[in-house]
């Protein structure tokens, strides 16, 4: 493409554009997306082919019920949601710049790193910088990395969960996670040493297949010969994960950090089961390519020091 395409393009395409896209990719209906933008439908049909008419090809496949998007449409609503939560991210940190704020900090973290360096590091931060606004989230690394892709997020305490994701992501190794089987105080398998193959018959509640923690004890199971637990609740909290150990006779594979102060309060107990090797090294993550700012810099630092000590 040549620079004066670039320039064309970039002073064609419009907030309002980005807008439209996404949020057609949400509804996959014109009718809802004019509704939510506040216009007529045919206005918005009109600018989605002056979209399409501006980069020559279609970006959403009309159907009768939905519209799909083509592999076009795909790219540039991937672009379109990046710059809208960019801009989303401006917005908050330009208010908080006016209403005397230090800026805002978005985390993203695994289970497992939240109860150990996440907390020491948060707390160091917050006291170099008392007025800095410190959000975290917590999920499964899957889930992170996509938040981290779309700019949800500022930096990720997670792992690679795909191969593409080397070519997104910058990686700096934290620390291993072993997992544990957790179950109630008094479950009929704290009486014994069971087997794989006894537990799996038991309810579970577990993170999504496509976690790093699930496969990991999928292949636990494939190598035992144990066919997977049929009786599954999948959630990513971890606190609704303890809530249905503890009401109910169900079983819940967990980072071993997490279990540390919930079993010492006898409320749980762990199984005298290994599953697989440890997870391997979680790591701070960040965008690849792409120059971090001076508190992600500051905050990776004092994780750094942490897991170092």
């Amino acid at each position: 493409m040549s620079h004066d395409s670039r320039i064309h393009i970039k002073s064609w395409l419009r907030i309002k554009h980005l807008v439209l896209l996404v949020t057609l990719d949400e509804s996959r209906s014109l009718h809802a997306t004019a509704r939510h933008m506040n216009m007529s439908q045919p206005a918005a049909s009109k600018m989605l082919k002056d979209i399409e008419n501006f980069f020559g090809m279609a970006l959403f496949l009309r159907q009768p019920r939905q519209m799909t998007l083509t592999s076009g449409g795909r790219l540039l609503v991937r672009y379109a949601r990046s710059i809208l939560n960019d801009t989303d991210r401006l917005i908050d940190d330009l208010i908080s710049l006016r209403e005397g704020g230090h800026g805002k900090l978005v985390i993203g973290s695994v289970p497992g790193a939240a109860p150990v360096l996440l907390p020491q590091a948060i707390i160091q931060l917050k006291h170099e910088r008392p007025q800095l606004a410190v959000n975290v989230q917590e999920n499964s690394s899957d889930r992170l990395l996509a938040d981290l892709e779309y700019k949800r997020l500022d930096v990720v305490l997670g792992r690679y969960t795909e191969p593409a994701q080397h070519h997104l992501f910058d990686f700096l190794p934290l620390q291993a996670e072993p997992v544990s089987i957790v179950v109630r105080a008094g479950h009929p398998l704290c009486q014994h040493t069971p087997t794989l193959a006894e537990v799996v018959r038991w309810p579970w509640v577990m993170h999504p297949t496509s976690s790093p923690m699930r496969g990991l004890f999928e292949v636990a199971l494939a190598e035992a010969q144990v066919r997977s637990p049929r009786n599954v609740i999948e959630t990513t909290s971890t606190q609704t994960t303890l809530q249905l150990v503890s009401a109910s006779d169900a079983i819940a594979l967990l980072p071993t950090s997490i279990l540390r102060t919930a079993i010492s309060s006898g409320r749980f107990a762990a199984l005298p089961l290994t599953i697989g090797e440890p997870l391997g090294y979680y790591g701070v993550m960040t965008r690849k390519g792409e120059e971090r700012a001076e508190v992600v810099e500051a905050f990776i630092s004092l994780l750094m020091t942490r897991s170092e000590g």
